[in-house]
């Protein structure tokens, strides 16, 4: 490098010091390309949420009607409020469910999307076959709850 593009630790600690003093807003800028995941991906992680409960219902000997509801209920609401950002499914194919902002959504947040997501079912499941054909892989639950499903590793 050239000694006049160089700054030495002195240097470079004034400069920061000098400019402290400046009051800049930072802007803060979103991923331009987020990995959004797909219809198929995410089809697969509900089979294997599903596979998980079955065998829950096989093992747990109270799994009857209400309670089986109800274990179903906060599998699907709470796991995707947690660190893990989704249920094991989701963990299993490498996603996670952000908000608009691309943070971890609230277990009340949860359970709006999973009460959506009843809607994207009732409609003949047309609200689920919509991330097939969105541009952000988004069905009529992530519009409605403000979610997205990216890969694990990416930002929105």
């Amino acid at each position: 490098m050239h000694d006049n593009m160089e700054f030495s630790k002195f240097d470079y600690n004034r400069h920061n010091q000098n400019n402290q003093h400046q009051h800049h807003q930072e802007m803060i800028y979103h991923n331009p390309n987020p990995d959004y995941v797909g219809f198929w991906v995410r089809f697969l992680a509900y089979l294997i949420d599903v596979v998980i409960l079955e065998v829950l219902s096989w093992i747990w000997p109270f799994n009857v009607g209400i309670i089986s509801w109800m274990i179903g209920f906060v599998y699907f609401t709470y796991l995707p409020s947690t660190p893990w950002q989704g249920t094991i499914g989701k963990l299993i194919v490498g996603a996670k469910i952000v908000d608009e902002e691309g943070n971890r959504i609230s277990y009340l947040h949860s359970i709006g999307r999973y009460l959506s997501s009843i809607v994207s079912g009732l409609i003949l499941c047309i609200g689920f076959l919509m991330i097939a054909f969105t541009d952000q892989k988004r069905g009529l639950h992530d519009y409605m709850a403000g979610t997205y499903v990216l890969k694990k590793e990416s930002q929105l």
